[in-house]
């Protein structure tokens, strides 16, 4: 009964999100009205509003399950395990939103509005960063802005990979940020040497 229940649920907010990315293709997003949504979603307002308050949760929803998802993939790894296949495991990640591209397309247009979507990358950060030396003071200054630069750095490379419609293929992009990356925590590193 409650399997039924969730399936009928996930139907539901697929439809809506298909009706969303169709009028997508024609406006902006603070241009679409919830009656248009569930009117081409054929649903009743009520039913929207059962999963959602505003057009821009449906946004925050497909992020957030992007991001488990991503996470996911590291989950069962220990960070020794993870720095030693970083390249490997990226390529996953970059396999996952090539066949994500149109979900991934929407975060990344609507950025602003929902996130700075690096959280696609920051839990696989993190956990690689745990199979460094302890030499990290996480509340430090340095810390935290290489923790920004190499996640966001992260993120404006698939924001470039997809403004260049996916062209270059999901390995060789993994490749450019696992170096990028691996050369970011050893900056970090030095950095935590000489303070």
């Amino acid at each position: 009964m409650e399997k039924d229940r969730n399936k009928k649920i996930e139907k539901t907010k697929a439809n809506i999100l298909e009706a969303l990315l169709l009028l997508l293709q024609h406006k902006e997003i603070n241009e679409i009205s919830i009656r248009e949504l569930t009117e081409t979603a054929h649903i009743h307002r009520n039913t929207f509003y059962i999963h959602y308050t505003y057009i821009y949760d449906i946004l925050a929803e497909v992020e957030e399950n992007m991001c488990r998802k991503v996470k996911e993939m590291t989950d069962g790894m220990e960070p020794t395990q993870l720095k030693e296949n970083l390249e490997a495991v990226l390529e996953s990640v970059f396999e996952y939103l090539y066949q994500e591209r149109e979900k991934c397309g929407l975060i990344m247009r609507y950025r602003g509005s929902v996130s700075s979507g690096k959280g696609l990358v920051e839990s696989i950060f993190v956990k690689y960063l745990n199979a460094f030396p302890n030499t990290f003071n996480e509340a430090s200054v340095e810390f935290q802005v290489q923790f920004y630069y190499c996640t966001t750095g992260a993120m404006g490379i698939v924001r470039y990979w997809m403004e260049h419609d996916f062209k270059e293929s999901p390995k060789r992009m993994a490749a450019l940020t696992a170096k990028l990356l691996t050369k970011g925590i050893q900056g970090a590193l030095e950095e935590a040497g000489r303070g």
